[in-house]
């Protein structure tokens, strides 16, 4: 059921099912939405459900404190409402100064608030690829099977921090649970679709740290900017898309996989190492093509080598390997420059990179000193080869 209502201000709250990691930032985009909203008002209502419907507590808009969900009131004019999808409006709403706000309050429960939410922040095409794979795991969560013995661990948990979830049913299996998930986000549920949200999950389950790496550049937190930084990564970039289609977090997660198994983590911190390797390996020329390639040669080079190795040397095997690697891209992004011998194509794409590579090589090779040289030096053989094979005089 759904119904259309304006809403004070100081009546709505986020909700924790929504999506969106960090909604405000009040940078430039921030500040134009408000700027339009406090000039022409808000054109689409945000979507909103009676706080007693939420079953896991909500947060207030200027706190990080969690608050129960309040007991029933029959006074329309005292309801509280949670923030389903709209958050960043809602925040544009307020630097706008506006005390009230359209609103389409529907009836929900956790996990279909989940799902709107979901929807309605994708289509708008305002989540990263790590606010995707959050909610797509908070709704994994709320249908997964329940392990033997979990039962009354959750609830004890439960009893002391947080209601228990009403009216949602688990699935049986795992494999249920994820074929849900796909068809619900994806509207299909083969295997390429199911290998989409397993990556959203794997994703999802990475350390804090190298989830900031699929975060949008304004919604790292400064700690994470500060890590990144260390490990020589552009705070300003940003790995994956929302569509999970780039399989860049796949090779992030098989490389942390990788050398969370191999690594002694006495030795060597896993995670660390990971932004290590991201920040040694990827050029500024390099396509994400051409990235995914040089994280997934790494891994398996790496993986060999230290599965050889003692756990005294495994630092130093891992710097060696990485330094190798590093290098080698190093000396051929170097040397390939924006003017390439091939003109009138996109001169920065993964082909061409990988044409151009091909063609430093031959010429260090051949020991030639310009384009023009190595061009008619392969004109002419290929020339002659042709000449060979028809017979020509």
């Amino acid at each position: 059921m759904m119904k259309r209502d304006t809403i004070t201000v100081n009546r709505l709250r986020a909700d924790p099912m929504q999506s969106r990691d960090n909604p405000w930032t009040g940078d430039n985009e921030d500040r134009q939405l408000a700027a339009s909203i406090d000039k022409d008002g808000l054109y689409q209502d945000i979507i909103v459900r009676p706080l007693n419907d939420v079953g896991l507590g909500v947060t207030t808009h200027n706190t990080t404190d969690t608050v129960e969900a309040a007991e029933e009131n029959n006074s329309d004019q005292q309801q509280e409402y949670a923030i389903i999808a709209g958050l960043r409006r809602y925040h544009a709403s307020l630097e706008a100064g506006k005390e009230k706000i359209p609103c389409k309050v529907i009836t929900a429960d956790d996990l279909e608030s989940a799902w709107t939410s979901l929807k309605e922040n994708t289509a708008r095409s305002e989540l990263s690829e790590q606010e995707v794979a959050s909610q797509l795991n908070l709704i994994y969560e709320l249908v997964c099977p329940i392990e033997d013995g979990d039962d009354t661990a959750n609830a004890e948990t439960q009893s002391d921090t947080e209601p228990a979830l009403h009216n949602q049913s688990r699935f049986d299996t795992e494999r249920e649970a994820v074929e849900y998930l796909a068809e619900r986000f994806l509207g299909r549920s083969d295997e390429g679709a199911i290998d989409l949200i397993r990556g959203h999950l794997r994703t999802a389950n990475l350390p804090p740290l190298l989830q900031s790496l699929f975060k949008r550049p304004e919604e790292r937190s400064k700690q994470e900017q500060t890590a990144l930084r260390n490990h020589d990564i552009d705070t300003r970039s940003l790995l994956g898309s929302g569509e999970g289609k780039s399989g860049t977090s796949r090779e992030v997660v098989s490389l942390h996989d990788t050398l969370e198994t191999e690594l002694d983590s006495a030795e060597v911190d896993p995670p660390s190492a990971v932004l290590e390797s991201i920040g040694s390996l990827r050029q500024d020329s390099m396509s994400e093509q051409e990235f995914r390639r040089s994280l997934r040669e790494f891994r398996h080079e790496v993986g060999a080598e230290l599965e050889s190795s003692e756990a005294d040397e495994q630092q130093q095997t891992f710097r060696a390997t990485l330094n190798d690697h590093s290098s080698e891209l190093r000396e051929l992004h170097e040397e390939v420059k924006p003017e390439r011998p091939f003109t009138k194509i996109d001169v920065m794409g993964s082909e061409t990179q990988r044409h151009s590579r091909w063609h430093f090589k031959v010429m260090h090779n051949r020991q030639v000193s310009s384009h023009s040289e190595l061009v008619s030096e392969l004109y002419t053989e290929r020339l002659e080869e042709i000449a060979d094979e028809r017979g020509w005089e």
